[in-house]
């Protein structure tokens, strides 16, 4: 079902670790590739690091090597149900879970350029429309609630970035 034995993804001089899961190559950790509409967090690189950087939807997409896309929602969708389903999967997602996702608590940057939610809230873009100006989102929330859920966003926020091949 899954393993911590994925390829890596070389990517702007940076190696990024994978995790297989079901029938994809997931990243295990937040890209960080600095292209235009993406930022470090309150705009401090020494962020970069631990937390990767924050994407507009445009960005993520724009930024995506050959090979790997941007999840779907429907592909989020399935790698939560066999970790689970939303409430079973919060603890197989988060850093030294069962899965090697290792989800990272990246917080996220607001239309108004404000950044919100550090070490609280994992927000990842979905390659999925919600209309011309929103997009789906995975979303994990701790310290409230312990879950995993979907969301829609304006495309123009910042959030974080894990592509995923086919296995």
């Amino acid at each position: 079902m899954n393993t911590r034995n994925g390829n890596i993804l070389e990517l702007g001089g940076r190696e990024y670790r994978t995790v297989k899961i079901n029938n994809l190559i997931w990243m295990a950790e937040n890209l960080s590739l600095l292209v235009k509409d993406s930022w470090f967090y309150e705009d401090n690189a020494l962020y970069g690091t631990n937390y990767g950087r924050l994407y507009t939807w445009q960005a993520a997409m724009d930024a995506c090597p050959d090979g790997w896309k941007l999840p779907s929602l429907e592909e989020w969708a399935e790698m939560i149900e066999t970790l689970g389903g939303e409430k079973l999967a919060f603890p197989k997602l988060v850093m030294g879970g069962e899965s090697g996702f290792d989800a990272t608590f990246a917080g996220y940057r607001t239309l108004k350029g404000d950044f919100m939610s550090i070490d609280r809230a994992a927000d990842f873009w979905t390659s999925s429309d919600a209309g011309d100006a929103n997009a789906w989102l995975y979303y994990l929330i701790q310290k409230k609630r312990d879950k995993v859920f979907k969301i829609i966003d304006d495309k123009r926020c910042g959030f974080s970035v894990r592509y995923v091949k086919k296995a």
